[in-house]
């Protein structure tokens, strides 16, 4: 069986019109949310390697206990409410 090789790129004498600008949509306080979701993966970030470190392994959120899952959650909501 053999495959029929197509041309992909145009040829030199054709021209490629440019494509059209759009202006894509972007939440008006898009600086705001990447500091709070940097902040959040920082609080995440420190729960587990605490709790990782007190357990001698690597943890993942799934592998916290509940009372462990209630402080984490706890500090990311204060985060997302602008408390911290």
């Amino acid at each position: 069986m053999f495959l029929k090789w197509t041309r992909v790129t145009p040829e030199p004498h054709e021209e490629i019109s440019p494509a059209p600008e759009t202006e894509l949509p972007v939440a008006p306080d898009w600086d705001s949310l990447v500091r709070k979701a940097d902040a959040m993966a920082e609080v995440i970030d420190r729960h587990l390697a605490y709790e990782s470190a007190l357990q001698g392994r690597d943890l993942t959120v799934g592998a916290l206990c509940p009372a462990q899952k209630a402080s984490l959650a706890s500090d990311v909501a204060r985060l997302v409410r602008g408390e911290a």
